[in-house]
């Protein structure tokens, strides 16, 4: 089996190698058709087995591949036996896929780090950051997803390198700029308001007036509340799977009702049967408080890693899913109707979650699930009454938003709602799913990106010194 990797540097791994395989350093491999799961975790091929997901982590993170057999790249085609045939029908995929879209624009070349570092943001977080492009080219900055999914040099090559200066940056809490302790030290001191303000903190060492905002999934959540309260720093928007943590939104997403569950219902089951209290009535808010208790180790029913399991496995099935039902506009439960109930203790610490989350790769995964139980449990730890709809309504500077059709995690709803409120809103529908990476959402974002970068208002606005 292959897994492809999106991000800085594609990977490939074989299944049938052992964990803690041999590995090498690899040039680039472009197969960013396969089914992937990328934003909303580290990214890996939904259908690898759970020995071959840990592995691919590792070859996420290093830009290796398994080495057990010799290895050469595409100019010689030589690959593992046992990799021979996915290799094959993954290069035909591939091929077909470029013969369909061979007038859609792609990622643009991959350009050298124009620096990197750490900025003090307080509460014990150093958030990581590195700039890519020109120094006097058109600020921009990408958010990424999760939350806690971190960032990837990949994202800096939907915006033209040779005409923009992209910041990239793990949020905190996640990536490179966590804090000193465990995945649930990163909790600490981490919501929304903290993230935005985090950002306006960059713009201001990084002596930027203006920025183009871009995001995607919940990067687009917290672009749109960093424009809640810093508009006047925004110069325009490039969003990608519009999310803005409504009510219904989390029930779409998590809750019993007509949402996302539809979509496979077994692994629906699979993921709340340890739940016996969930009714139709059920905010989908406990239900992700109660996957955050069991992950910090507080629920005897459910192992921390068994929990995370179950996460990983639901949001992996919906990426990858398609034909979303529509976004249910009845009322739902609210968290101050449904109260978590009780669990019962461990008797003692959870020695297989300790152990796994000494590995550096597993704990980045556990705290990008972590991050999201916590932020749907508290809504994005928004007000109640708050709606970043609202606040849209009073935008002036002008956002594209891109949103694929057969998103079964961000319905497409949210796009149209957002368009209908924010006067200088365009909206590019695709046919595509969540994934950044999807040809048809590469091909929507990078002319949405091209396009600003030519717009000559904008880029006077951004040549304004500071006052």
């Amino acid at each position: 089996m292959i897994s492809a990797l999106p991000g800085t540097t594609s990977a490939v791994i074989c299944s049938a190698c052992p964990t803690g395989g041999h590995f090498r350093k690899t040039s680039r491999l472009d197969l960013p058709q396969l089914k992937l799961m990328d934003d909303i975790g580290f990214g890996w091929n939904i259908r690898a087995e759970p020995a071959s997901l840990f592995l691919a982590l590792a070859a996420r993170r290093l830009g290796r591949i398994c080495q057990t057999k010799p290895w050469c790249s595409r100019r010689t085609g030589r690959i593992h036996s046992c990799c021979e045939a996915s290799a094959l029908r993954s290069r035909s995929m591939l091929r077909a896929l470029n013969a369909q879209t061979s007038e859609a624009r792609a990622l643009h070349d991959a350009g050298e780090v124009l620096r990197a570092g750490t900025l003090e943001v307080g509460d014990g977080f150093k958030l990581y950051f590195e700039e890519h492009g020109v120094l006097d080219g058109l600020p921009a900055v990408f958010l990424h997803g999760g939350p806690g999914a971190g960032c990837s040099r990949r994202m800096a090559q939907l915006f033209d390198l040779s005409k923009y200066r992209v910041v990239l940056l793990d949020q905190r809490g996640c990536g490179k700029s966590k804090r000193p302790g465990d995945h649930t030290a990163q909790l600490h001191c981490n919501t929304t308001w903290h993230l935005v303000e985090d950002l306006e903190a960059l713009r201001d060492h990084l002596q930027i007036d203006k920025w183009v905002v871009a995001g995607g999934s919940w990067g687009t959540c917290l672009a749109l509340a960093y424009a809640s309260r810093h508009a006047d720093r925004v110069l325009a928007m490039v969003l990608r799977a519009v999310c803005l943590f409504r009510e219904e939104e989390l029930g779409f997403f998590l809750g019993p009702g007509p949402g996302a569950r539809t979509v496979d219902r077994d692994a629906w089951r699979n993921l709340t049967d340890w739940l016996p209290w969930i009714t139709n009535r059920t905010s989908p808010r406990i239900i992700a408080a109660a996957f955050r208790r069991a992950v910090v180790g507080e629920d005897s029913a459910m192992s921390p890693r068994d929990a995370m399991g179950k996460w990983w496995q639901w949001e992996a099935k919906l990426i990858t899913a398609r034909d979303p039902p529509a976004l249910s506009r009845q009322p739902l439960a609210s968290c101050s109707d449904v109260e978590l109930p009780p669990a019962d203790p461990p008797t003692g610490p959870w020695q297989d979650m300790l152990m796994w989350l000494a590995s550096f790769f597993m704990g980045n995964m556990a705290v990008q699930a972590l991050l999201t139980m916590h932020y749907v449990a508290e809504r994005a730890f928004f007000l109640p009454g708050f709606e970043l709809l609202d606040a849209a309504r009073l935008f002036s500077f002008p956002i594209d938003v891109v949103h694929g059709r057969n998103d079964c995690i961000c319905p497409v709803e949210n796009a149209k709602d957002l368009v209908a409120v924010a006067p200088s809103a365009t909206l590019h529908v695709t046919d595509a799913g969540h994934s950044q990476w999807d040809a048809n959402n590469v091909d929507a974002f990078v002319r949405a990106t091209d396009h600003i970068a030519t717009c000559t208002d904008i880029r006077s606005l951004a040549s304004c010194k500071k006052k």
